[in-house]
């Protein structure tokens, strides 16, 4: 073989080498079985090589985002053919974007007017009979401009009011201090209509923005008033018209520490109507002992009962004799004895009362007997009898 020959088989096996290798990893393009289809198989080394592909790909980790790879070509080509690299995305990011807070839009200031009391604050106990002191702030809160306010106290209804029957008002007394001294007010109580409102236009005043004017009271809830949640009130009113513009309260609790009680009571007799009274004694002790304490007797019915104090009998035993007393109707409807009818009645200073009531007619409707006392017009609590009427 010539040299020339020689030199032409170098150059050509190279070629055959890289074409065979082409063949071997596409494999036959007719649908036949590849070269490597038909060698032995080689099981890869725990760590490839680089280019190594193993038996069996493993899953894709969920957790991390894939890292891309690029296509190998099959074989050699021109650089205008060669495909272009196949990107693999990299795996979404599940988790939600924080988003950042928004800053609070700055506050506005409030307008209008502002109320205050001073001297008295929420849940504040308040003796009956005792003079409480105390003074109420208006300020107005606008940032320009000026308001004209009629300053205004009263007491809204009152729970424990001793007079309920038509409007539960508290009893008792209310007074301002002006520039000329201490006015009395009309009433210590808002009433059930609008008058209160006109009560502080003697007093009106103008308030200039960010401005405010304090005025002074002082009050006395009367002995009369039963313990309970007494609701003080505060209004900014509009001068001549009696226009409410803001109102302010303050929830107070009255308390009575002379008050007198019904230690124990005996079952009533039965009742029978026309003929023969129920009869029955109650013990009353009060704080502050004996000597101005009286026993308390009302019947308690419905008023569509019709009945008058000329149908009901109330006697109460003065030594080994009954007295009569005259009925008579208290505020709340109820017909009885006025502790007033028993002062002088009754000597010395009995704790135990022996009474018996009485009925010319036959009321439809059950009839109850409250039993109390009352000591230096201070009144207990009422302990109701039920006696059985028999015709």
């Amino acid at each position: 073989m010539n040299a020339s020959v020689i030199a032409r088989i170098a150059k050509i096996v190279p070629l055959a080498v890289v074409a065979a290798v082409g063949v071997a990893a596409c494999g036959p393009t007719n649908g036949g079985s590849s070269v490597a289809a038909s060698a032995p198989s080689v099981t890869p080394s725990a760590t490839p090589g680089a280019g190594a592909v193993p038996t069996t790909p493993a899953p894709a980790d969920t957790t991390t985002e894939a890292t891309p790879t690029t296509a190998t070509p099959a074989a050699e080509a021109p650089a205008e053919q060669a495909p272009a690299a196949a990107a693999v995305p990299a795996k979404a990011d599940t988790k939600p974007a924080t988003k950042a807070p928004a800053k609070p839009a700055p506050a506005k200031p409030a307008g209008g007017i502002g109320i205050t009391f001073n001297g008295l604050h929420q849940g504040q106990k308040i003796q009956v009979g005792n003079q409480v002191s105390f003074s109420v702030t208006w300020k107005n809160n606008d940032a320009t401009g000026s308001r004209s306010v009629a300053p205004v106290v009263a007491t809204q209804q009152y729970e424990g009011a001793q007079c309920q029957r038509i409007l539960s008002m508290a009893k008792g007394t209310l007074e301002r201090k002006d520039a000329s001294g201490w006015k009395a007010m009309p009433s210590l109580s808002q009433g059930g209509g609008t008058d209160y409102t006109g009560t502080g236009n003697d007093a009106a005043f103008t308030l200039a923005a960010g401005e405010s004017r304090t005025v002074e009271y002082r009050m006395v809830l009367d002995t009369s008033n039963h313990p309970g949640r007494l609701l003080i009130e505060a209004d900014a009113v509009t001068p001549s018209t009696h226009q409410v513009l803001t109102k302010g309260t303050v929830t107070t609790s009255v308390i009575d520490s002379h008050r007198p009680t019904v230690a124990s009571a005996t079952k009533p007799t039965p009742l029978v109507t026309g003929t023969t009274p129920t009869e029955f004694t109650f013990n009353i002790t009060s704080p502050d002992g004996p000597g101005r304490l009286r026993p308390t007797v009302y019947l308690s019915l419905p008023s569509s009962q019709g009945l008058t104090g000329q149908d009901v009998t109330i006697e109460a035993k003065v030594g080994n004799e009954w007295k009569s007393f005259e009925v008579t109707e208290d505020c709340n409807g109820r017909l009885g004895v006025a502790p007033a009818q028993l002062d002088g009645a009754i000597k010395g200073n009995p704790v135990t009362y022996t009474f018996r009531v009485g009925l010319k007619r036959t009321p439809t409707a059950p009839v109850g007997i409250e039993v109390g006392a009352a000591s230096d017009g201070h009144y207990s609590a009422a302990t109701t009898l039920h006696p059985t009427i028999q015709h």
